[in-house]
């Protein structure tokens, strides 16, 4: 078992030397309310388990380096829970699929992540950690709907052109696969700018569309609303439809294939025809770790915790609320 710092070794060691140290203190000060400050110290050194990250090597999963930089540009607007994938299904569900089977096709290439919905974040720099990239792929989750302040496919261009140049750069040697995963819907009435900018920088991948012609329902992110489907002024039902058009065009101004997504299982090999993977010249080979996380072991009694530190807050307040009140009155 070794650790992977959640943050800088640096960063921890006086941010939780200061909260220990406060909790000692107030342990000695306050000593009526020991319990409560045993209760924080706790919470404390859980957290510093939770941000030390131990983990163990997974067995059998350590892969040689290969020549390909793997980048996936997924949209995370609120159209991207419209229920028409493979049937009924969250186009979410497709994309999660999509990202695990390309992984799969590409094992021991170096991974990063572009999401966009109203603005566009580099969620992954490129990485060999695959538990990583995996990892961000179960946790996927659209923007939260009460933020959404429209969306345009072009939106992630600029972060990925530097991406890609800067792979190319000091990487050439391995090829630059692009995967843009979205429905094409744009929804601030401005004309997307044109990808072909990027295509020189560009080996292989595609352009993979979901949704249908006919549309889905969308359900909401977030807030008091969450899990409830959308509706317009009219009180009607929102449905989301896929701009397959818009999506095409992505893909030539790529060069690459446009890919229509409605089964998990269809076809994708054919997107990395022409690229042969092969391992890296040994003096530069590194390997592809993969780890079991533990830092949840920590974090059930962490919660635990602070579900009782919120519950002796709640329980305290009207009390207090209570007291000022009768001084007031007998006043």
């Amino acid at each position: 078992m070794h650790l992977q710092y959640l943050m800088p070794l640096w960063a921890i060691i006086p941010l939780f030397g200061a909260m220990l140290a406060l909790c000692a203190a107030m342990l000695v000060a306050r000593p009526r309310q020991r319990v409560a400050w045993l209760r924080r110290t706790l919470m404390v050194l859980l957290l510093l388990v939770v941000a030390l990250r131990p983990v163990t090597p997974i067995e059998g999963e350590q892969t040689q380096r290969m020549n390909a930089n793997v980048f996936f540009v997924v949209d995370r607007t609120g159209s991207m829970n419209a229920e028409d994938f493979a049937g009924e299904q969250p186009r979410l569900d497709g994309v999660k699929a999509d990202m695990t089977r390309i992984m799969g096709m590409t094992e021991g290439a170096r991974y990063g992540i572009i999401a966009f919905d109203s603005t566009a974040t580099q969620q992954l720099p490129l990485t060999t950690d695959a538990g990583a990239a995996a990892a961000w792929i179960d946790t996927l989750t659209t923007e939260p709907t009460a933020y959404s302040t429209g969306s345009n496919v072009d939106r992630p261009l600029a972060t990925l052109l530097t991406e890609i140049s800067d792979a190319k750069r000091d990487d050439p040697d391995s090829s630059v696969l692009v995967y843009v995963l979205s429905d094409g819907e744009n929804t601030d009435e401005r004309e997307s700018e044109s990808f072909a900018q990027a295509a020189g920088f560009i080996d292989g991948g595609a352009v993979l569309g979901y949704g249908t012609a006919e549309g889905g329902p969308m359900k909401t992110q977030g807030g008091a609303e969450d899990g409830e489907y959308i509706t317009g002024p009219d009180g009607a039902q929102g449905i989301s439809t896929i701009d397959e058009t818009q999506l095409q065009t992505i893909a030539g101004q790529l060069g690459v294939p446009y890919l229509h997504r409605d089964d998990p299982e269809a076809p994708i090999e054919g997107t990395m025809d022409g690229i042969t993977l092969r391992p890296i010249p040994a003096e530069s080979r590194r390997g592809v770790a993969s780890f079991e996380d533990w830092y949840w072991v920590a974090a059930i009694p962490l919660a635990a915790l602070m579900i009782w530190e919120l519950g002796e807050m709640t329980y305290r307040l009207p009390r207090r609320i209570d007291r000022q009140d009768l001084q007031g009155a007998q006043r």
